[in-house]
């Protein structure tokens, strides 16, 4: 090999040896570039696509969830999602719950929205309470009079001979034939001769003729000869051996109790005249309406007869004691009837409408300064008198406790009866929270007294000018149980599970204490199956958005209630009992299904009440349910068939809304979920 390829072959030689160096270091430094690129976090992005990126990493890490307000436990990623119970809208979920104390909780404006929360403040003033009572219209007793035998006679004649004749004051009534009354004619006559004959005689003869004379006289008056008729046989003008019967009042003769020849004893009845001008209306209160009705107050009434038309009476008489059986006590109202379109036998509804102070009495001051007749309390004046129907005096209306001072009453604190929500003996309400930034609410236990018409008097637990909620509490409700605070349905706190088991469901002690069933005559309970039977059809009717079946329904109840014998009936479950049939019965006319879902409330508490108290015969189990979502949140029961839920306040609109609290089985059977209850009607 020659030197000069030696040479080329040694520079080859030492360029490929610094070439692949040089390789060699480029592939390493680009290795660890590469390296640190992927090691390393991206350059910063720009603002929009930083926030962004923010957003999506935060949802990766805690996406927001949303919940139904009604099922807290239902908890979906997607906003757009229906409640898989009630297939409501769902709200977000707020986490943190609000912060500051374990009793409030605060929302986002947007679920403040969503929920359609509404609140009042709270008030000062005197509401006007409602007391409704039913009845029937009798005879005022004091402008009836009865016409009785004086002495022994035969009626010759009977001017007045059948029921219902309108008489006035002095007309003739009947001719008696008496031989006793034509012996004091005889007496009278001759004591009043010897009278006259006297007048020569010495003044012992003179006084003993006058003395009989007087006697004769009286006895005359006794057998209730008018003094008209006396004059006419004093005067010798009377020659008849008949003595005509006058009407000692006007009015219409409601009796009659002889014929033409028939024979009568000393005291015997012969007619009863009843002035119809003047009423009464007799109507039984139960104990816990009658702190709210006085005497003299108003009372406002309608009768079938006069649909659409109003009537006012004044209470005249409340009973002083309560009927021990019926824990009823009676009470009167007169009644003017000047122009006779109201008739005794008349059943009527009535209200009482009164105003209610701090410690539940009645403020009235219509009557101040006034007097009136302890008797009749439609008779009053402007200052002392007689009374124009009985003649006794007049006195001061203060003197019989009917007249109140406003001035002296203290204004109750006043709150929407929509803002309270009721579990077992506690009442909670949610007060909206002052200058918060956002929504925030806190849950109050309230000590309530009275219900007057659509409020409530506040003993205790708020403070006027406070803003309550009125719509929407029961999501607050929901939330602050999301939240794993104290609420209304989880006293004690803790999140989760569903809201209606602790909202009063079948464990626990929210359920107010059921009465125990007594012993009562299987008739009866046998009775109430088609009171039962049309009930349910009533409930499915509207749970089907029926409102013709509904009407139908309601008619059938009426009729099964006419037949329900109340024999064997004694004190409170008979008093039971007709309170639940004045809640059955349907007396006003439905015109609109949302109507009829109101009017559906007050059959429901009837038809529980009987079902608690007498249980039912039969073969089927019945499934008392419950919907949070009625009326405006306040919350409604109703007893159906089946455990599905088919609610009759919402219809096809939230048909399976609600849930099953109880199960009633029937008599011959074990109760169902009723243990602690007996039967006792062996």
């Amino acid at each position: 090999m020659s030197k000069f390829t030696q040479t080329i072959r040694s520079s080859l030689a030492w360029l490929w040896k610094h070439t692949a160096a040089g390789i060699a270091v480029l592939l390493i430094i680009t290795a660890l570039v590469v390296g640190y690129r992927m090691g390393s976090p991206d350059a910063e992005p720009a603002p929009e696509e930083a926030e962004a990126e923010h957003d999506h990493a935060d949802e990766a890490g805690e996406p927001q969830m949303y919940t139904c307000s009604m099922h807290p436990s239902v908890r979906l990623p997607d906003p757009d999602a229906k409640c898989p119970i009630c297939f409501m809208d769902l709200i977000p979920v707020t986490e943190d719950g609000g912060e500051g104390s374990e009793l409030r909780v605060t929302m986002s404006e947007s679920a403040a929205a969503l929920s359609q929360i509404e609140t009042a403040p709270v008030g000062r003033f005197f509401p006007t309470a409602e007391v409704r009572l039913y009845g029937k219209l009798t005879y005022d007793e004091t402008s009836v009079a009865r016409l009785t035998a004086y002495f022994p006679g035969r009626i010759e004649r009977l001017f007045v001979n059948f029921l219902g004749v309108p008489v006035s004051k002095g007309d003739h009534m009947a001719e008696v034939y008496s031989p006793d009354l034509l012996a004091a004619f005889e007496e009278f006559r001759q004591a009043l001769a010897a009278a006259e004959n006297s007048a020569s005689g010495s003044e012992l003869v003179r006084s003993a003729t006058r003395d009989t004379l007087v006697a004769a006289r009286e006895k005359l008056r006794l057998f209730g000869i008018s003094p008209e008729q006396i004059a006419a046989v004093e005067d010798g003008s009377f020659e008849s051996d008949r003595l005509t019967i006058f009407a000692p009042i006007g009015g219409v003769v409601t009796h009659l109790a002889v014929r033409e020849g028939d024979y009568v004893e000393t005291g015997g009845p012969i007619a009863t005249i009843a002035d119809l001008s003047r009423l009464w209306l007799d109507m039984e209160a139960y104990e816990s309406q009658l702190p709210l009705l006085r005497w003299g107050q108003k009372v406002t009434f309608e009768v079938e007869a006069h649909p659409g038309e109003t009537f006012e009476g004044q209470i005249s008489f409340i009973e002083p004691e309560v009927d021990a059986r019926t824990r009823t006590a009676a009470v009167r109202v007169a009644v003017d009837n000047a122009d006779r379109r109201l008739k005794p036998g008349m059943f009527a509804s009535a209200v009482a409408r009164t105003r209610v102070a701090q410690d539940g009495a009645v403020v009235s001051n219509e009557l101040a300064g006034r007097w009136v007749s302890p008797m009749h309390p439609t008779e009053v004046q402007d200052g002392p008198g007689q009374c124009g129907i009985c003649g006794m005096d007049l006195v001061p209306a203060e003197s019989l406790g009917v007249v109140g001072d406003p001035a002296d009453a203290e204004e109750p604190l006043v709150i929407p009866r929509s803002a309270v929500l009721f579990t077992g003996k506690r009442s909670v309400v949610y007060v909206e929270v002052a200058d918060a930034e956002q929504p925030t609410y806190e849950g109050r236990s309230v000590v309530l007294g009275p219900r007057a018409g659509d409020f409530y008097i506040v003993r205790d637990g708020l403070t006027r000018n406070e803003s309550v909620v009125v719509n929407g509490a029961f999501r607050i409700d929901s939330a602050m149980q999301i939240a794993a605070k104290p609420s209304m349905m989880t006293p004690g706190g803790g999140g989760g599970g569903n809201p209606h088991a602790a909202h009063g469901g079948m464990a626990g002690d929210s359920m107010p204490e059921m009465p125990l069933r007594v012993p009562v005559p299987d008739s009866f309970v046998f009775a109430l199956k088609p009171v039962y039977a049309a009930y349910l059809d009533a409930q499915e009717s509207l749970a089907g958005d029926d409102l013709g079946g509904f009407i139908q329904a309601a008619s059938d109840i009426k009729t099964a209630l006419e037949v329900v014998e109340e024999a064997g009936l004694v004190g409170e479950p008979l008093a039971e009992w007709r309170r639940a049939a004045a809640r059955l019965r349907v007396e006003d006319a439905i015109t609109s299904i949302d109507t009829a879902r109101a009017r559906f409330e007050r059959m429901s508490e009837g038809v529980i009440a009987l079902q608690r108290r007498f249980g039912h015969r039969g073969s089927e189990t019945w499934s008392l349910a419950h919907c949070p979502m009625a009326f405006d949140n306040k919350g409604a029961d109703w007893l159906q068939r089946g455990t599905q839920i088919n609610n009759p306040y919402f219809g096809d609109q939230m048909l399976r809304c609600g849930e099953i609290r109880e199960a009633y089985g029937p008599l011959d059977a074990s109760p169902a979920g009723n243990e602690h209850e007996g039967h006792s009607d062996e």
